[in-house]
């Protein structure tokens, strides 16, 4: 299925100075770090510079200001999740296949870049600046989910295709985001892997409760 509406929308950050290398790659590392710790407002140049062990004028060299780096740490992770969502969309099959794929596409996504939850939420939950950044970037996934369930369920009302989605995905982001919190709750560690590995699970069931709802013919499927 094609990506439609905004689904090809991209960020295009500001490009950096100087060509990659180790030292970019360690600068962007770093930053990303603390950016997930203390979020954008609560890091600074300096802080970014000394935990790299390299000077201010050094980061400047390959990133305009803060903005820029962030910009390009955000970059990093939105890039890797439009690989996920395309992955996703050349899926063939019917419409459980499609939203088992999709969702181990995305789940994959998010153990290999499990401070995305906290990078995005933290940023969007304080009102920064990066907020419409994030959403341009996050507008590709949603509009392919959204496009992907409007075929068994209707455009808007409380059973709308952008509700289900956005359950199923939140649903995805929170357990990374709390896990510190599961992890006293549940007295298990939420990371391991046969954690996560019932977790996905868990989400396959719970998309096909709903599509087992409004197509029947899926239900005996998986009987």
């Amino acid at each position: 299925m094609a990506v439609t509406g905004n689904a090809n929308k991209k960020i295009h950050p500001e490009k950096p100075r100087s060509a990659g290398g180790p030292m970019r790659e360690k600068l962007l590392n770093e930053a990303e770090a603390l950016f997930i710790e203390r979020g954008f407002d609560g890091v600074s140049v300096s802080d970014i510079a000394r935990r790299s062990k390299t000077s201010k004028g050094h980061l400047y060299y390959y990133f305009k200001n803060k903005e820029a780096l962030f910009a390009a740490v955000l970059e990093r992770h939105l890039s890797a999740q439009r690989v996920a969502l395309l992955k996703a969309a050349s899926a063939g099959g019917g419409m459980r296949e499609r939203v088992h794929t999709a969702l181990d596409a995305y789940v994959d996504f998010i153990e290999a870049n499990p401070g995305f939850p906290r990078l995005i939420q933290r940023e969007i939950c304080s009102g920064s600046k990066s907020v419409r950044r994030i959403s341009d970037g996050m507008a590709p996934v949603h509009s392919w989910g959204e496009e992907m369930f409007s075929t068994i369920l209707p455009r808007s009302g409380p059973a709308s295709a952008k509700h289900f989605f956005f359950s199923i995905y939140s649903m995805t982001l929170n357990y990374y985001t709390y896990s510190a919190m599961l992890e006293r709750l549940w007295g298990a560690a939420p990371a391991s892997a046969d954690a996560l590995a019932e977790r996905r699970a868990h989400l396959h069931e719970m998309a096909d409760m709903i599509i087992e709802k409004y197509l029947p013919c899926e239900r005996k499927k998986r009987r």
